[in-house]
């Protein structure tokens, strides 16, 4: 059996096998260490990929296993799909193949959010306790990220940005007063690496569905969708950040790739956008426990920063020079 280990996953490890008649992934958790976000999002992700088997979007489940303090499933693999972060980032493509590849990512979209449910009443107050101040608390656990928060301001690839203290009163009276017709079904994590591409098939198949969102409303999805295309979220974890003090800053040249899509996603959301727009700057504040439980302090204040300065644009609309 030859067994290769992918990237992918900050608690959890994700393995390509071949057992010598066929190819699959395998995704693995430690049962004993941080089962919170270890063990509990791993069983919540095979929860997920069960009920989702009928939409054809997602990968299969082969397999479920014990081996001593590890848990883990296997899935299907999808032989000529890559992740469209990786697509986007390997080398410049022309308008007709990212036209192709938004089209198939609504098209996918479709299919998730095609089965709608009636609203939790003060579930978006839920989605600020839990997914905003309970995901600071966790994160302020690690000393350095600590220290860092105690900035009442920073500075952000150029700009002075105010701390995220400065804007919890305004997200708290804005998630208490969300009024949602509907909700969906989703996916819950859609990054740009989380959705797999292939030109042959022309199609997407997601991975890494997160069942813990509280509001489950199409447009969470699609501000995780922003989140890599619109802030460069994977792009930017794939390369270094600068932390100096409370300097904060990435110095890379994003492809054009993101850029153009952006636009082209961008285009086909006709409501709600701010709304998006604030998602999209917690799902920054979201992953902070996973950053600081796997040791990538930096990459925590980058994207905590990267945050603040989100909600600074849409609630100030200006950054301090």
């Amino acid at each position: 059996m030859k067994t290769l280990k992918l990237k992918g996953g900050s608690l959890s490890s994700t393995y390509l096998i071949d057992d010598g008649q066929t190819q699959f992934i395998r995704k693995s958790v430690n049962t004993k260490s941080d089962r919170e976000y270890g063990y509990v999002r791993w069983y919540s992700q095979l929860k997920k990929l069960q009920r989702f088997s009928d939409t054809g979007v997602f990968p299969r489940v082969l397999n479920v296993g014990c081996e001593e303090d590890n848990v883990y499933f296997d899935i299907e693999y999808l032989n000529g799909y890559k992740d469209i972060k990786q697509i986007f980032s390997e080398k410049n493509l022309d308008l007709k193949d990212i036209e192709k590849i938004n089209d198939s990512i609504w098209n996918s979209f479709e299919k998730i959010h095609r089965k709608k449910y009636p609203t939790n009443k003060g579930s978006g107050y839920l989605y600020f306790k839990e997914e905003v101040l309970q995901k600071i608390t966790d994160a302020l656990k690690n000393d350095r990220f600590f220290n860092f928060y105690q900035n009442k301001s920073f500075n952000y690839n150029g700009c002075l940005i105010k701390n995220i203290e400065t804007y919890l009163p305004t997200l708290e009276k804005y998630f208490n007063g969300i009024e949602l017709s509907v909700e969906e079904d989703i996916h819950g994590n859609p990054t740009l690496e989380n959705m797999m591409y292939s030109f042959e098939e022309d199609k997407v198949f997601f991975i890494d569905p997160y069942e813990e969102s509280c509001i489950d409303t199409k447009f969470l999805d699609y501000c995780q969708v922003l989140q890599c295309s619109k802030s460069y979220y994977g792009y930017i974890n794939d390369n270094n950040v600068m932390v100096d003090g409370k300097n904060i800053s990435f110095c890379g040249i994003i492809p054009e790739n993101f850029k153009t899509f952006n636009s082209l996603f961008e285009s086909k959301i006709n409501s709600n956008k701010e709304l998006i727009y604030i998602l999209e700057a917690t799902q920054f504040i979201r992953m902070l426990p996973f950053k600081c439980a796997s040791g990538e302090i930096d990459k925590a204040i980058f994207f905590y920063a990267h945050s603040c300065s989100l909600l600074d644009k849409i609630f100030d609309g200006k950054c301090i020079n």
